[in-house]
């Protein structure tokens, strides 16, 4: 009676013994898999944020004087002013940026209305440089769509609006790139911000055939003219404001460098 009680005691802690490992095994698993999707979300964000010369440069592509370009828009290096009939004299300050770039969005949150502010002050000239590298980052076509948009939305007066509402609509950190913006949201963007009647029709028709496809991609190529490597970047008069121990997240650190840059 003793050896099988013995036996039932030992077959038991092996069934035991067995579940332990299974649950270890279990564990193991989770903990790797969880290590993987948060490697691929870092890798998504990662992109996001920063890309090589290689990933800006579009392929080597010239720009194309033949595309059209939005109302009052430069024909030069295809920005974007914030504010037209700015003062002369007073500093340009050219944001590079793109409309899936989660730090281009928190650009546009925090230190965003108080450049605006700046620029409808006449202290300074408010420029942005949409580019669509992160199209090839993520594969998708979303910054292409939103830039060929936005062109659309410039020609309607929108500018500003148009711009803080494409950024609105990002997706969160964890889906960025899947799929990117659609057709119909920036059409559906543009009833939103106060485009109506025939001013509608011609924006509807100019998203829809992609007007301003050629502008984006002719923006993109001052990228790497301009030597940027990380998005957003600042330009203050040409020369790019330093921002790795600057937090340009903050419109009263932001704001005084802004200034200081200007005067060298």
């Amino acid at each position: 009676a003793e050896s099988k009680k013995d036996a039932r005691q030992k077959a038991a802690e092996a069934r035991a013994a067995q579940q332990a490992a299974e649950k270890r095994r279990e564990r193991t698993v989770r903990i790797v898999g969880a290590v993987v999707v948060i490697a691929v979300v870092v890798a998504i964000i990662g992109g996001a944020i920063f890309f090589s010369k290689k990933d800006a440069d579009n392929g080597g592509a010239t720009p194309d004087a033949s595309g059209a370009t939005p109302t009052g828009v430069s024909t030069s290096d295809y920005a974007v002013t914030a504010v037209p009939n700015t003062p002369a004299g007073v500093p340009t300050v050219k944001v590079y940026e793109d409309f899936q770039c989660p730090y281009c969005k928190k650009l546009e949150e925090s230190s965003g209305p108080a450049m605006i502010e700046q620029a409808k002050a006449g202290k300074i000239n408010l420029q942005w440089q949409p580019g669509i590298f992160m199209d090839k980052n993520l594969q998708n076509t979303g910054s292409l769509t939103a830039t060929n948009a936005w062109g659309c939305a410039i020609d309607a007066n929108k500018t500003i609006d148009f711009h803080q509402g494409v950024f609105k609509l990002q997706a969160p950190e964890e889906n960025v790139g899947q799929p990117g913006y659609t057709q119909q949201q920036m059409l559906d963007l543009g009833k939103t911000v106060g485009i109506t009647g025939d001013a509608y029709t011609t924006f509807e028709s100019c998203v829809t055939s992609n007007k301003y496809n050629t502008w984006a991609a002719n923006s993109n190529a001052q990228f790497d003219k301009a030597g940027v490597s990380s998005t957003p970047s600042i330009f203050v008069n040409g020369k790019e404001l330093p921002n790795k121990n600057l937090n340009i997240y903050d419109p009263a650190v932001l704001l005084p460098a802004i200034e200081q840059a200007a005067k060298q």
